[in-house]
Parts: C-alpha cells; sequence; structure tokens
C-alpha cells in the first residue's frame, strides 16, 4: 500500500519533506504493540515514517534523532514536534520491540521506495539528485550545508531589498522598528497564524530578543500587539496596499537579475485568484459571487500576473478586484455597472508589468476570451494565446476542421468576434487567429465545465471534440510542419498547470483574520504573496548558486523555508 502511495508521489527532484507529508500509514496503526498510556508512546504515524525513513537511507535508528533536528522540515512533514523529538534510545527500543511485527512491512517497503527514487533521479535513498561530478563526490550532507548556507545570504539579501517598500504606519513615538513590524508579519505569515492573536505571541518573542522587561517597559502599551497591527493596517487605503506589494514585487525580481538569469523561456499566466469568505457581507464592496463550481457561496477576488518558466512561478502583479467604485464603468458602452470588466484587469496587470517584464507570451484562461481582453493584449503589443469559448460559432468551425481522428490541427486567420471595447461600442469588431487543437475540453486546465458567458450556449458534453484557442502569435497549418510546430505552440499552454498549485502555496502563507476589513484581507494577501515569492527566489538563487542543472521542482521545499524563517525570527520579506 505504501509502495504505491511512493510510486504515485515521487518524481524528479522529490524529498522526503514532501513524501512525507503525502504518505498515509494510518492503515498500520492497529499493528501498533505500544498502548496509548505507555511511557514512551509517541503518536504512531511519525514514529513509523521515521522507522521508513530511516530504512529507505540505510541509517540506523538510533541517530533518528539527530537527523530529524538537523531535518527540521522532514521531521514536521512526518508531524513531530521539533521540541518534542524522542532520543536516539526511544527510536532504537521503538524498532525492536513496538515495531517488531512491522519489520517485514517496513524493510521491504524501503527497498521498493530506494528503487522507486533512483529510477527517477529523486534524492531519496542512496542519491543526492545531483550527479556526481556536479557535486565533485561530495555527500549529501555537504550539499545540505551549501543550501543552508546559500539560504541565509539570499534572506539577507533579499530583507534589504523588500522591506523599504512597505511604508507601514506607526505612532509617532513608538519603540519599535518597522522592521519589527514586517518581520512580525512574515513569522504570522509562516505560521498561519491569525493577525491579532499572532501579533500577541510573536510580538512577546520581538521584546525577549530585545531585552525589554515584560511589566516595566513601554514597549507594551504602543509595541507590537494585535491591536497595533490592526491599526497600522487600517490607515492604509486599498490602493496604497496595492501600489506598496507590487512595487516590492518588482524590486524583489530585478534583484535577482545580477544573480542570474531566469530559465528560458519565460511566459507570463494572468488568473483571477478566489478567496472563500464566509462572513456576513451586508455592506461590504469588496465581496463577490462565484462559479457555480466552487464549494463556497462568496469570496475575495485578485487578479495576478504570474511568471511561468521551467520551475518558475513568480508573483509580478497583484490587483484585487470586484468593487464597481474601482471599476471604470464610464469608459464602456451601456449603462451596467460591473464590479469589474476582464479586459481592463488586463490592461491594469499589463500596465503594471511590462517596464520589467518582457515574456515571450501571456497565458490566460477561459474567462480572458472577450473582445475587451484581445483588445487590451494588442494595445500593449502583447502576444497571448488563451482558449476560447466552446459556442455554437466555433463548434461548427471545429467540427468541419480539426481532424480528431488524426490528431491534425487546423488554423483560422483573422477570425473575427464581437463586444463591448474600452472606449469603443457594445459590439466592436476585433479579430484574432483561431485555432483547433485535438484535445479533451474537460482537461481542467482549459477552463471549461463553468458556466457560458453571456449570450453563448454551452455545448452538451457528449458533442464535445477538440479545444479551441485565441491567438496572436504566428500559427499555420498548410503542410505537415506547419501543423506540428503549431500544436507544439498550443500544448506550451501546459506550463501554466502550475499555477493553481502556485496559489493554493501562497494561501498558506497567509495570516487569518476574521477582520471584515477589506484592507487587512488586502494587506495579508499581498504580503503572502512576497513571502512565496520570496520561498521561489531563494530557492532559485541557491540553485544558480550551486551551479547544477535547475530542478522544476523547488530543492528547497516550502516547509524547509518556513522552519529557517521561524528559528531566525528574521525574515524577510
Amino acid at each position: 500500500m505504501i509502495s504505491k502511495q511512493a510510486d504515485e508521489v515521487i518524481e524528479h527532484g522529490t524529498d522526503w519533506a514532501e513524501l512525507g507529508q503525502e504518505l498515509d500509514v494510518s492503515m498500520y496503526q492497529r499493528d501498533d504493540s505500544y498502548p496509548e498510556w505507555h511511557a514512551e508512546t509517541t503518536a504512531f504515524e511519525p514514529m513509523f515514517l521515521a522507522m521508513l525513513w530511516a530504512k529507505t537511507e540505510d541509517e540506523s535508528v538510533t541517530g533518528l534523532s539527530d537527523r530529524l533536528k538537523s531535518n527540521p522540515e522532514i521531521a514536521e512533514a512526518f508531524g513531530f514536534n521539533e521540541e518534542e523529538i524522542p532520543h536516539g534510545d526511544t527510536f532504537a527500543r521503538a524498532w525492536r520491540e513496538r515495531f517488531e511485527s512491522l519489520q517485514e512491512t517496513i524493510e521491504p517497503t524501503a527497498k521498493t521506495i530506494d528503487e522507486i527514487a533512483t529510477e527517477r533521479d529523486s534524492p531519496i535513498g542512496g542519491h543526492t539528485g545531483l550527479k556526481i561530478e556536479e557535486t565533485d563526490g561530495k555527500s549529501k550532507r555537504t550539499e545540505q550545508r551549501l543550501l543552508r548556507k546559500k539560504t541565509k545570504e539570499v534572506l539577507d539579501e533579499m530583507a534589504g531589498v523588500v522591506f523599504p517598500e512597505l511604508d507601514i504606519p506607526r505612532p509617532e513615538h513608538a519603540i519599535y522598528d518597522q522592521d519589527d513590524f514586517l518581520e512580525l508579519m512574515a513569522v504570522m505569515g509562516m505560521e498561519g497564524e491569525a493577525a491579532n492573536g499572532g501579533a500577541d505571541i510573536h510580538g512577546d518573542k520581538l521584546a525577549e530578543n530585545k531585552d525589554i522587561h515584560p511589566t516595566e517597559d513601554p514597549f507594551y502599551e504602543d509595541g507590537m500587539r494585535g491591536e497595533t497591527l490592526l491599526n497600522a493596517i487600517h490607515q492604509l487605503s486599498v490602493q496604497g496596499i496595492t501600489d506598496m506589494v507590487n512595487n516590492a514585487a518588482r524590486r524583489a525580481l530585478t534583484r535577482i537579475k545580477p544573480y542570474a538569469d531566469f530559465p528560458d523561456p519565460v511566459f507570463m499566466a494572468i488568473d483571477i485568484t478566489y478567496v472563500a469568505y464566509y462572513g456576513e457581507r451586508d455592506g461590504l464592496e469588496w465581496v463577490t459571487g462565484t462559479p457555480d463550481h466552487k464549494q463556497y457561496k462568496w469570496c475575495h477576488k485578485f487578479a495576478t500576473a504570474t511568471l511561468v518558466g521551467d520551475g518558475v512561478h513568480m508573483v509580478v502583479g497583484m490587483l484585487p478586484v470586484g468593487n464597481p467604485d474601482f471599476t471604470d464603468n464610464q469608459a464602456y458602452p451601456g449603462n451596467k455597472e460591473k464590479s469589474y470588466v476582464i479586459g481592463d484587469v488586463v490592461r491594469e496587470l499589463l500596465s503594471m508589468t511590462k517596464h520589467y517584464v518582457t515574456p515571450r507570451c501571456v497565458y490566460a484562461d477561459r474567462e480572458f476570451a472577450s473582445a475587451d481582453t484581445i483588445s487590451a493584449f494588442e494595445q500593449h503589443n502583447m502576444r497571448y494565446l488563451m482558449p476560447a469559448p466552446r459556442n455554437d460559432r466555433t463548434k461548427r468551425w471545429l467540427n468541419r476542421n480539426v481532424d480528431m481522428e488524426r490528431g491534425i490541427v487546423s488554423v483560422e486567420q483573422e477570425w473575427a468576434l464581437r463586444g463591448a471595447v474600452k472606449h469603443g461600442v457594445s459590439n466592436e469588431r476585433v479579430t484574432t487567429t483561431l485555432i483547433g487543437l485535438p484535445g479533451d475540453p474537460d482537461d481542467d486546465q482549459y477552463g471549461y465545465g463553468e458556466t457560458a458567458d453571456e449570450g453563448e450556449e454551452l455545448i452538451p458534453e457528449e458533442d464535445q471534440a477538440a479545444v479551441p484557442f485565441y491567438t496572436n502569435t504566428h500559427a499555420e497549418d498548410e503542410i505537415a510542419l506547419d501543423r506540428r510546430q503549431t500544436k507544439r505552440k498550443v500544448e506550451q499552454y501546459n506550463r501554466r498547470g502550475g499555477i493553481e498549485t502556485a496559489y493554493k502555496k501562497i494561501k498558506e502563507f497567509t495570516a487569518w483574520t476574521t477582520s471584515k476589513d477589506f484592507s487587512v484581507r488586502l494587506f495579508h494577501f499581498g504580503f503572502a504573496v512576497l513571502l512565496y515569492n520570496a520561498w521561489l527566489m531563494v530557492d532559485f538563487l541557491v540553485q544558480a548558486g550551486l551551479d547544477v542543472d535547475f530542478r522544476s521542482k523547488p530543492r528547497i521545499t516550502a516547509q524547509r523555508f518556513i522552519a529557517f524563517i521561524d528559528r531566525q525570527l528574521t525574515g524577510l520579506i
């Protein structure tokens, strides 16, 4: 059972922290020979995973205590509390007694995991994840020391880059520095804690580090308490927070360039991120409805522009959407007031990123496919690629032109569509190139299975065949070579598949709050974006510093990055 799970998880670069999070070993707890009241009873699953780790790495179980303390990201993934890791002799005794009946399960499983990892070039088992010639024969331990050293160097550098862009209001005679506030936010985001309670808890740590007496010093009158944090954010405007976050993201990204170039080619993906809202929404201007496929009814929406390359998913632009007061409705024909206009969202994101990001192509999902969006891309002279609506018109064209049986793409130059365009008319005509790609339109990455756009009729599922795309990149279907090149170009849209994972990670870096004030929620989301970027930037620069082939999956896991920041109580970021 565990071998099957490992087979599904392990791929090139997968490490123990990632694998440990995914393995479910609860089914073996029935064979646990220690009762809950036993003096040495540590939770079964962390102990089982630790034993499996030792046997896969061909290490002694006695040394597990030290190795877990030296690898906090693995200890956390297994489920250990860093302060309560058992002693080495406890592990040895548990292997002999507690896991005696499970040894015949753990040892063969460890061997199978090692074989799978070896086959897929994973650092699990007897391999470091680097070729011998790339490490000059160095051991895994040496590699880890290099990673720790580079991580600290880069973190220190990044702190001086991003902090200056975040101007946080403070009382006139506040005893704490602005960097204290930002360090506090970083730790809270890493821990996923509530804004108010987290500020109190970690404010105490900052006070201790500054040697401030807990009862006699004015730190506790105007210092980093929960109310101080909220009061500071309340003084910031929505536009001010948005500008701060985007300026900080820009500075961090441009700071990377002297170190190394991004993996080539680099694209950019534009998306809308939904953050669930479960409270009362009466009078709240930034809370909007969600598509039918979401499991929650109301949400906040954030538009993001994200760089997409080999192992690169960094957010370079963030924009809150969903408030008619922040939407240029007057620039569009008709009197219908909208909470946001998707084409104008594209314009704003391109305007804020084009001065320092030059992607080869911009990817967008089906929600963006409109005449106004196409007009926005053309105005900014930007190449684009996005799934097109599957309405009656495109269906007829697909059925006539795409050879599904032989998998042959088809291209229609000067495909016309109409719609409202900013500073234009309600049925303005724009043209694009339509590509029909043989494939599965139900694939989640293409954005189908949702509600139709206004005036569209969705095609019955049983009739769907092939996927239409809008693009202004060069595409031909005259000869076989043209069709192969066009197909490869469209299939690169798969690169944006990691974006959904990126958004899940961003949410992991977000300090949660019960405040209804949108500026508070926006600030926490924006700060989470910067923390997420910091993690990937550190990983990118560490890999560049190691002078090895760039690995698509982060070499430093998010859990390891979080543990490092938490131990230092400094951060970025």
